[in-house]
C-alpha cells in the first residue's frame, strides 16, 4: 500500500490526512499550528511531534507530502519517516480545488488570518495576508482583537456597553467584567498556544454574541465582512478580472456567520459565490483525483465529505476544534 500525506498548516491549527492511492483514510488528526510567525520554535516542535504520534508516521514511507507548510516541517519529518516527494500546493490551489475549480478562480480565505487570492492564466495574485503583527483585516484574529478592545473600553468607561466585557473573561475561566484585566493577562501565561491563536479563538464568541443582539459584536462582524470584501474587490478591479471567473471561499470565519457573508456579498456586488462542500485540505485529494481520472465533480466532493466527515465544509454551522484520529 502506498501512502500520501496532506497538510493544511493554518495560523491556529494544522490539519493532516494520511491516505492511500484510493484516497481512503489511513489516519487523520488536527493539531497545533506549525507556523513560525504565530508560534515559537519549541511550540512548533511540540505540535509536529503530536502529529507524528497521532498518524504513526515514524518509520513509514510516504510517497508524497502535499499541501501548505513551511520548508523546515519537511526536514523535520524526514528525520522520522521516508518522504519520496514534497510538493506545496498552497492555500489558493487547495481552496480552489476544494470547490472544484481547476482553472481561473478567486478565493477569499478567512480564518485566523485573511487573504484574497486569484489564479488567472496560471498566474497567482493576492492581497492581504500581512499577518497579525501588521494587518489581517477581517480575519479571526482581527475580530477577536476588536472584541478585546471593545471590552476594555467598556470596562474603563470610555466605550459603549457590550456583552463581550463579561463573555471574554468567562471564556477564560474568570467570573466576569470585574476580572477582565486578569483574564487578558492570563493569555500570555499559556505555554501550549500563542497569544495570536488564542485571540483568534474568540471570533466564534463574537459571532454568537452578534447573533444574540449585541450591537458592538454585530458592528465588529459587519466591519470584518466589509473589509474582506473590499480587499477582494481591489484584487478584482486592479487586475481587471472578468465577471465569469468563479469565486469561492474557505476558512472558519464564514461558518455560522451569515452577517459576515452578507456584508462581503454586498461589496462583491452580485458576483456568484461557489460554496465548497469540503475544506481546503481535501483539495489536495481532489486535485489528485482530477489528475488520476481527469474528473472531479460534485459527486466526488460528496464522496470525500463522507470519507472525511470532519473536513466537510458547512457554511451554516460552526465547527468544534478537537483532535480526531
Amino acid at each position: 500500500m502506498k501512502y500520501y500525506l496532506a497538510l493544511d498548516n493554518g495560523g491556529s491549527k494544522t490539519a493532516a490526512i494520511l491516505y492511500d492511492e484510493n484516497l481512503d483514510r489511513a489516519g487523520v488528526c488536527v493539531g497545533g499550528s506549525l507556523r513560525s510567525n504565530t508560534n515559537n520554535a519549541s511550540l512548533v516542535d511540540m505540535n509536529l511531534r503530536g502529529i507524528v504520534k497521532e498518524l504513526r508516521l515514524e518509520g513509514l514511507t510516504v510517497e508524497e507530502v502535499n499541501g501548505t507548510y513551511e520548508p523546515p516541517v519537511i526536514e523535520k519529518l524526514k528525520k522520522v519517516c521516508e518522504i519520496k516527494n514534497a510538493a506545496v500546493s498552497g492555500e489558493l490551489d487547495m481552496g480552489l480545488s476544494a470547490a472544484g475549480i481547476f482553472g481561473d478562480g478567486l478565493l477569499a480565505l478567512c480564518g485566523t488570518g485573511a487573504t484574497s487570492f486569484a489564479r488567472i492564466n496560471g498566474k497567482k495574485l493576492f492581497t492581504g495576508g500581512y499577518g497579525a503583527s501588521v494587518a489581517d483585516e477581517g480575519s479571526g484574529y482581527y475580530i477577536g482583537r476588536s472584541a478585546f478592545i471593545s471590552a476594555i473600553r467598556d470596562r474603563e468607561g470610555r466605550g459603549e456597553a457590550t456583552a463581550l466585557t463579561d463573555l471574554i473573561p468567562q471564556k477564560l475561566g474568570f467570573a466576569g467584567r470585574d476580572e477582565l484585566q486578569r483574564a487578558i493577562f492570563s493569555i500570555y501565561a499559556k505555554p501550549d498556544a500563542s497569544p495570536v491563536t488564542q485571540v483568534a479563538g474568540f471570533a466564534p464568541l463574537v459571532i454568537d454574541a452578534a447573533a444574540k443582539g449585541d450591537e458592538i459584536s454585530l458592528g465588529i462582524i459587519k466591519e470584518a465582512g466589509r473589509l474582506v470584501g473590499e480587499q477582494m474587490r481591489y484584487l478584482i478591479e486592479s487586475n481587471n478580472i472578468s465577471d465569469d471567473v468563479p469565486l469561492t471561499i474557505s476558512g472558519s470565519i464564514w461558518r455560522g456567520n451569515p452577517t459576515f457573508f452578507e456584508e462581503f456579498e454586498k461589496i462583491i456586488s452580485g458576483r456568484k459565490i461557489i460554496i465548497p462542500k469540503i475544506e481546503p485540505i481535501l483539495g489536495v485529494l481532489a486535485a489528485q483525483k482530477k489528475k488520476q481520472t481527469g474528473v472531479f465533480d460534485d459527486d466526488d466532493a460528496t464522496s470525500l465529505s463522507e470519507k472525511y466527515p470532519e473536513f466537510k465544509y458547512d457554511i451554516n454551522k460552526n465547527k468544534e476544534s478537537k483532535n480526531v484520529t
